[in-house]
């Protein structure tokens, strides 16, 4: 027991450690009831990853997948989450086991993150360590940004390393700072920026304390001295960065794509859709959570601007500067707003600055009960979300049984109509990927791996044999007289193409298609198309 769990004056180590295990397990258990978690772009990083498995990175690629795929010579910031996988995979022998495996570690990764962050700022870590988790299983990790949503906890580890070391200037500790920003580059680029934000809220942090206590020019020294620290330290990762950015112009920023919305900054910062995957029934579930954080982030700020000099300032000038380069509205040409991908790191540094300013115990402990009933509804809505998606799975994974070694294609045609993921999570689009994964054949058609669009992943579509360079609008609007042109100059491929159709549309779908062999199965939500190219 450490010397600080010790003085928490609010809960015991034991009690404590018993409400962690049991979080950890409401926000994982709702991953093991169906064979695949349904997320938008999570299955083409899993064939991505079950390839690397089957082939090792880099090595001979075996039929259908030599014709269609080309290893990408580079190592990409975002590929630590592949070489996981990958892993996992070798370990299960079986891609959607090791997808379990790997959300679940997810899950309890982030728990104990959310401790060691919470731990390293107050000996009261149970309310912080709450608020930290609603953003875990949000948003991102349902888009299937498995890299993005690695670097959310990875960020707490981070935070919870510099607080250890923070303020020690040896070679050591440089060395050791260097490491971390560098490892936090291999999850995504924006967990990089999240860091390098902090480094200056520390230094900003440690000025403000200083104003009107020691000479201006001592402050601006110590000021100029913890930047060049920092920046040192974080070279190596920036210079990951700039070499991404310089080998994919297609991701970087161009004045053509940097259209300014301060609306759409402040929809995407104070609506908080960072929490939402599915449907309002999720905001229903999290609006306690909602509330406690509101309520205790007012209660310290108001116990800031008080004694501001008594408290800590490093997660209220973090904060602050996260909104600063958010305003900015720096986008992709793509359309990616930098502030999308900053929006959520807002909540946790909300979360940690409450940590040192912490409502007295009675009302911490209704704050904390209002939290963790929150987590618990949001895992139930998630259960919902994910049964509600297991029987299109299921015909997904049979037509790859059926299919083996064939080559796949796929578009959800449904919209975002269901039931469940209603809101901006489109599971369906890159399904198809399951039923290649299933058959070890080649899914064909997704942007993600197509040097039309992005192209920064371990394998890549070789270009003359790229659906995507044919259709570029293939996932949202398929054009089957293109399609029948494109089979006839590839040797048939795709030979199965699988439509999410809305519910009851599969008929009307299965004679659009025309010459198909076709077959369609309704289900209670939407139906399944499986169309198969005659031989």
């Amino acid at each position: 027991m450490s010397p600080r769990a010790a003085a928490d004056p609010s809960l015991a180590p034991r009690a404590f450690m018993l409400i962690a295990c049991a979080v950890a397990l409401v926000l994982v258990a709702p991953i093991w009831l169906v064979d695949v978690v349904p997320t938008q772009d999570g299955p083409i990083h899993l064939a991505q990853a079950d390839l690397i498995a089957r082939f090792g990175w880099g090595g001979m690629l075996s039929e259908p997948t030599r014709t269609f795929y080309e290893w990408n010579a580079r190592i990409e910031p975002n590929y630590s989450v592949y070489a996981v996988l990958a892993a996992l995979i070798r370990l299960t022998g079986d891609a959607f086991r090791a997808q379990s495996v790997y959300l679940t570690l997810y899950g309890l990764f982030a728990v104990l993150a959310a401790y060691w962050a919470a731990r390293a700022e107050t000996d009261r870590p149970l309310l912080p360590f709450l608020l930290l988790l609603p953003v875990i299983f949000g948003l991102f990790i349902h888009f299937g940004f498995f890299n993005y949503a690695l670097g959310l906890p990875a960020f707490l580890a981070f935070a919870a390393l510099w607080r250890a070391i923070d303020g020690k200037r040896s070679v050591l500790t440089f060395i050791a700072l260097a490491l971390a920003l560098f490892a936090l580059g291999l999850t995504h680029l924006a967990t990089v920026v999240a860091a390098c934000l902090l480094l200056a809220a520390g230094g900003l942090a440690r000025a403000l304390k200083t104003i009107g206590t020691e000479p201006r020019g001592r402050t601006v020294l110590r000021l100029v001295g913890d930047g060049a620290w920092s920046a040192g330290a974080a070279l190596p990762a920036l210079g990951l960065i700039v070499a991404f950015l310089i080998a994919y112009p297609a991701a970087t920023t161009s004045p053509a794509s940097l259209k300014y919305s301060i609306f759409q900054v402040v929809q995407r910062l104070v609506g908080m859709t960072y929490l939402f995957s599915y449907t309002w029934w999720e905001l229903v579930a999290l609006a306690p959570v909602i509330a406690a954080m509101v309520l205790a982030a007012l209660l310290a700020l108001r116990a800031g601007v008080r004694n501001w000099r008594e408290g800590d300032l490093v997660w209220p000038v973090f904060v602050v500067l996260v909104l600063a380069v958010s305003a900015l509205d720096l986008r992709t040409n793509q359309g990616v707003p930098l502030a999308e991908r900053l929006a959520p790191y807002s909540w946790m540094g909300a979360a940690l600055a409450i940590a040192s300013r912490q409502p007295d115990a009675a009302l911490t402990r209704i704050l904390c009960l209002a939290s963790a009933l929150a987590l618990a509804a949001q895992s139930t809505v998630r259960s919902l979300a994910y049964l509600g998606w297991a029987e299109t799975t299921r015909v997904v994974l049979e037509t790859g049984a059926r299919h083996p070694e064939q080559t796949f294609a796929g578009s959800d045609l449904s919209g975002m109509v269901s039931a469940r993921f209603s809101w901006r999570v489109q599971p369906g689009v890159h399904i198809h990927q399951i039923a290649a994964i299933r058959a070890r054949g080649v899914g064909m058609g997704s942007s993600l791996p197509s040097m039309r669009y992005y192209g920064y992943y371990p394998l890549r579509y070789v270009p003359s044999e790229d659906l995507v360079f044919t259709q570029p609008d293939w996932e949202a609007q398929p054009d089957l007289p293109a399609l029948a042109t494109f089979r006839a100059a590839h040797r048939g491929a795709p030979k199965v193409v699988i439509f999410i159709a809305p519910n009851g549309g599969g008929p009307e779908l299965s004679r659009a298609v025309g010459s198909e062999t076709c077959a369609a199965t309704a289900g209670e939500r939407r139906s399944v198309v499986v169309c198969t190219r005659p031989n």
